[in-house]
């Protein structure tokens, strides 16, 4: 007698299960590595930036030896992007190179070319651009001066004996002063984030950004603290994160006001205080660090 084997459930698959759970961990992925924990690039040499990073670079220190004229400082800055090289003649192509792809279409662009042509005239170098923007002289102002207005008497009651007569003099114009109006296109903050991260403590980290969104080299920013207290630094200096981005370290416990120029917005304040954070199991403590994002308006 044949017997009946009965047939077994199968164990089929479901490939549709298998595709999501592959876009939710991609997701998911992502989402830590760019928000909530970016890799923050460190160490990277100068020298081994791409052309476009190098010139940004370039750019900034010829910003900030514009401010501080510490000529040393910016030869090691620029020994350190191309030790092989004449440095002063690498600032002058970069100027030239500049200048022939007409990247000179605003102030801010002339400003650049002026600050590298101080940078490698003065050192022997020459180039294309030699001449192109000279800086222009101050020119002489004199405000007008206000004038007083008189002041009305009150009229003497009358009397027997008549009065003498006061001299009186033409009226005089009264100067008012116009206030400038605020230029359109200023900057505005964008983001203000605070983060507790051990590996990158107490930081202020700003990125300036123009109306396109690319990032902007050579922003001066400006930190004060504890009433007269400053310090300014450049974006742009750090090429290896990026040409928007340049960082300050606090002291803990002060607090610090951060700016730049063209900023329509109210100045952040942000405070160095403790902050508690967990890595790997453990408890870590350290100074709170801040994002802050400044953004250029569309005019």
């Amino acid at each position: 007698m044949t017997r009946h084997i009965p047939e077994r459930a199968g164990s089929g698959v479901s490939w549709a299960a298998i595709l999501i759970g592959i876009a939710l961990g991609i997701g998911i992925g992502l989402l830590y590595t760019w928000e909530i924990d970016p890799v923050i690039e460190e160490n990277t040499a100068p020298w081994q930036l791409n052309e476009t990073a190098r010139e940004h670079y370039v750019v900034a220190i010829a910003l900030s030896y514009a401010q501080n004229q510490d000529v040393g400082l910016a030869f090691d800055r620029l020994r350190a992007v191309s030790p092989d090289r004449d440095v002063w003649n690498m600032v002058a192509d970069i100027a030239c190179e500049r200048v022939k792809t007409v990247q000179t279409n605003n102030n801010r662009d002339i400003r650049v070319i002026r600050a590298l042509e101080q940078l490698y005239r003065p050192q022997g170098a020459s180039g294309c651009a030699d001449g192109l923007f000279p800086t222009p002289a101050p020119m002489a102002f004199n405000p007008p001066t206000p004038t007083l207005t008189r002041t009305p008497t009150v009229t003497p009651a009358a009397s027997k004996t008549p009065s003498p007569a006061f001299p009186t003099s033409p009226p005089q114009q009264v100067f008012v002063p116009t206030p400038t109006p605020r230029p359109s296109g200023g900057y505005i903050l964008g983001r203000l984030r605070s983060f507790c991260d051990p590996d990158f403590d107490g930081i202020i980290a700003v990125r300036v950004y123009d109306r396109l969104g690319q990032g902007v080299p050579g922003m001066p920013v400006t930190v004060t603290w504890g009433g007269s207290l400053s310090d300014t630094f450049y974006t742009g200096l750090k090429p290896e994160i990026g040409p928007e981005y340049a960082d300050f370290e606090m002291e803990p416990g002060r607090s610090y006001s951060v700016a730049i120029p063209g900023l329509s917005s109210d100045a952040p304040t942000v405070e160095a205080s403790a902050c508690e954070t967990t890595i790997n199991g453990q408890d870590v403590t350290g100074t709170t660090s801040y994002r802050i994002d400044f953004q250029q308006q569309t005019q």
